[in-house]
């Protein structure tokens, strides 16, 4: 079957949506399909960390423009309001939603980013007409969308590339993965390492996905790490993962983490608590600069109370494999192109 991926961003950006399509295309593919992905020449902030060649399997082909021509039996668009203006087919179409700025109580701040407040807005003036255009839609969370035909299929986990893969640090730390922004909470973050490292120095913060200077005084700034062995050694490695994410819809990194062995805290808003995941709840960075010294004070007791906590985190990751939610996602495809 031959399936198109189409992205309204670059797959360079490296985001969660973007390593979604990734392994999904690259999945399918090895699974006999013929799969091409199609994006836009667009990256937030004009941040391109990927090179796409190097993440693609071998028939997997990417094209990027403003303008796609697309020939496929079923085409999966990542929805954004009238993205499909951009990706020109008459082949059914799915529209997936891997975003949460359509289902937040309120408008974000406009730290957010313009375009993504700009599609929230779109979104609610137009958006049932606009998604009633596709004939089925994905949610990778429970959120509820009008249409006759929703799909919900959660976010995956390799298993086998994300498992515990060395000891844990000798310093007790905290990990970071993803961009430093508004949504992610990247502030939050630097505000907990400032109260722990104003009582305790014997406390790392570590942070993969990029580089600041200022930041580098309290945060050992890892970059951009592309290979997944890597990231799962440097996920291994912490004992906590921070996520004090203000918006999310279901964040890949958690998975991750928790498959490697490694909890994750993060805040109590809705998108978290529909998983069902072992995730550590705080509100604040007081909240989270609390739970991160008891989490220490386990770990240091020598107890098997802290080794517990992170096998629960493996065991519950496990049902997120990819391995059973490809045939899923392939499942939706296949009866999608023959609506």
């Amino acid at each position: 079957m031959d399936i198109a991926l189409c992205l309204h961003i670059s797959l360079a950006y490296g985001g969660g949506g973007e390593k979604w399509a990734i392994t999904v295309a690259n999945a399918l593919s090895s699974r006999g399909h013929n799969v091409q992905i199609y994006a836009l020449p667009y990256a937030p902030n004009n941040r391109k960390v990927m090179e796409t060649h190097e993440a693609l399997a071998e028939g997997v082909e990417y094209h990027e423009g403003w303008n796609h021509t697309v020939d496929a039996d079923v085409a999966y668009v990542f929805y954004n309001p009238l993205t499909y203006v951009f990706f020109r087919t008459r082949c059914p179409k799915i529209a997936g939603i891997h975003s949460q700025i359509y289902f937040l109580p309120k408008t974000p701040p406009i730290t957010y980013g313009l375009p993504a407040i700009s599609a929230r807005l779109l979104y609610k003036i137009m958006g049932q007409a606009d998604i009633s255009l596709f004939n089925a839609v994905h949610v990778v969370n429970n959120f509820t969308v009008k249409h006759k035909k929703v799909y919900c299929i959660p976010n995956f986990v390799n298993t086998s590339v994300y498992e515990p893969r060395c000891e844990k640090r000798d310093r007790f730390t905290v990990l970071f993965v993803g961009r430093p922004n508004w949504q992610k909470g990247w502030d939050v973050f630097l505000k907990t390492a400032e109260i722990i490292r104003e009582e305790n120095n014997d406390v790392d913060f570590v942070w993969v996905g990029g580089r600041d200077q200022k930041a580098r005084k309290i945060v050992d700034c890892l970059g951009y790490v592309s290979d997944e062995y890597e990231l799962s050694r440097i996920y291994s490695a912490a004992h906590v993962m921070l996520s004090p994410s203000r918006a999310d819809n279901f964040a890949i990194s958690m998975l991750e983490s928790l498959a490697c062995g490694t909890p994750v805290i993060t805040t109590p808003i809705s998108s978290h608590k529909m998983l069902d995941l072992p995730l550590i709840y705080g509100s604040s960075a007081r909240d989270f600069a609390e739970i991160i010294k008891k989490l220490r004070s386990l770990w240091l007791s020598g107890t098997d109370t802290f080794a517990n906590i992170s096998c629960e985190a493996r065991s519950v990751a496990k049902r997120y494999d990819i391995l059973n939610l490809i045939p899923r996602i392939e499942a939706m495809l296949i009866e999608t192109a023959k609506a």
